[in-house]
């Protein structure tokens, strides 16, 4: 492992008109048998009729089942030591559903090749085990996904994934043959950079959190003429939107104003459900090589098919689904209705009010003049507005509540101009923020 990483740090290290050769060493042969197997699977069971898909799901399910009854001490006692046969799908979801607090635990008493962190975004931070397979099948999948939209690993890639580079604009790294750009650092003020970046590389994808790419873009466009916008446009042949929801107004912008393409997908670092939105419809569409998703009343839960180190049985996501069932009654394609089950506020009587609804459902005004909007809620009925611009302030402070539909609602609101909007530690753009996460930025409010 620490070979590994020696190697991958020297690689960062390698210029792209020599580190573009190792891009021609096929993901087959650096990641190897795994990677190989699940490049032939994914396309057949993509195509496969809905009861060669089930009959698929029902022997992984089976297998992970009874591996973790007899293996795993968590399961034993959440199980009992009845044997489990999982004829169909109603014997699955007769067993219990496991919430992120128990994964937490469960955790504690696991040891596997590879330890993960997660929860940031979602406030409940947990660690757990990955097999060392895992990889190689994620990359399997991930290349299934560009592919539809020409991707080749000889292609120059520009990535956006929270990457702190210090006082480095961008760096090139050959493992993946990708330029890394440094999320941290104003584009509108390194621009000539940015453009000359494009004009001499052949970059032609471009991946991201959808708030980080459309930070980009949006600051950009205040320092770049039309010519030079549609130059950059012209060189993107697909955004790649990867691991936040891509909310509406962010995608609308880079269509419209960009002429961008894009295509998204839902994941997470559990592994246990990975889908991708074909047709840009929001609507996702569960890989049945990936792992098992069951919508659970409305919550999305998913059941790890490889991780044998650590399984994830019937893990709720914490993520509110509606769905569309396939004649063997599996999940065809899913879609995202509220974020995280925990996005919302209360307001001055106890009722919970969705953030997705008061913040996009309303149509504010705002969204025509502001860039970016954020919310803070420490107090029932006590809600807070956080307006950022990319360039100069558009509406007076004093006349800002204006622009906002509140109609109806019984919260006390309060509007404040931010200098720059509120980001998490690896660059994504946060919808709800804390007081504590704007204590040093510069603000004045009404």
């Amino acid at each position: 492992m620490k070979t590994l990483l020696v190697l991958k740090k020297a690689a960062e290290k390698i210029p792209y008109p020599i580190g573009k050769f190792t891009s021609y060493v096929p993901h087959s042969l650096r990641l190897g048998r795994e990677y190989r197997k699940f490049a032939r699977l994914i396309p057949h069971y993509k195509n496969a009729s809905p009861n060669e898909r089930l009959e698929y799901t029902l022997l992984y399910l089976n297998d992970i089942v009874n591996f973790a009854q007899k293996n795993i001490p968590f399961y034993q006692k959440l199980y009992g030591k009845l044997p489990i046969e999982i004829k169909a799908l109603k014997d699955f979801e007769e067993l219990p559903i496991i919430t992120k607090i128990q994964v937490r635990e469960y955790s504690q008493e696991s040891k596997g090749s590879m330890l993960i962190n997660t929860g940031g975004t979602s406030g409940e931070p947990m660690s757990f085990y990955i097999d060392g397979k895992a990889w190689a099948r994620e990359w399997a999948h991930m290349h299934f996904i560009w592919g539809l939209r020409g991707y080749k690993p000889t292609d120059l890639m520009v990535t956006m994934l929270g990457k702190d580079l210090g006082s480095k604009l961008y760096q090139y790294n050959a493992v993946h043959n990708e330029i890394k750009i440094n999320p941290y650092i104003y584009s509108r003020s390194n621009a000539g950079e940015i453009f000359d970046l494009f004009k001499k590389l052949p970059i032609k994808y471009f991946q991201g959190y959808p708030s980080s790419i459309y930070n980009f873009f949006r600051e950009l466009a205040v320092s770049l003429g039309d010519e030079d916008r549609r130059y950059i446009s012209s060189k993107i042949k697909c955004l790649f939107l990867s691991s936040e929801f891509p909310l509406l107004y962010m995608v609308d912008y880079l269509k419209n104003i960009w002429n961008l393409n894009y295509i998204s997908w839902y994941g997470h670092s559990e592994m246990c459900v990975l889908a991708y939105d074909k047709y840009n419809g929001l609507n996702y569409r569960p890989f049945p090589t990936y792992g098992y998703a069951e919508n659970n009343g409305g919550m999305l839960c998913g059941t790890s098919f490889h991780n044998y180190d650590m399984p994830l049985i019937r893990y709720a996501t914490g993520d509110l689904i509606e769905s569309k069932q396939d004649s063997a009654g599996m999940i065809e394609y899913f879609y995202i209705t509220a974020g995280r089950e925990g996005d919302f506020i209360e307001d001055k009587f106890g009722r919970r009010i969705s953030l997705t609804a008061l913040v996009f459902g309303r149509h504010h005004k705002i969204f025509n003049y502001a860039d970016y909007l954020q919310i803070s809620h420490d107090n029932k009925g006590d809600v807070t507005f956080y307006v950022s611009f990319a360039g100069k302030e558009k509406i007076p402070i004093g006349e800002v509540n204006r622009y906002f539909d509140l109609d109806g609602l019984n919260i006390d609101s309060k509007f404040v101009y931010l200098k720059k909007p509120v980001l998490t530690k690896a660059g994504k753009l946060k919808l709800r923020v804390t007081i504590d996460d704007i204590k040093n930025m510069e603000m004045h409010s009404q």
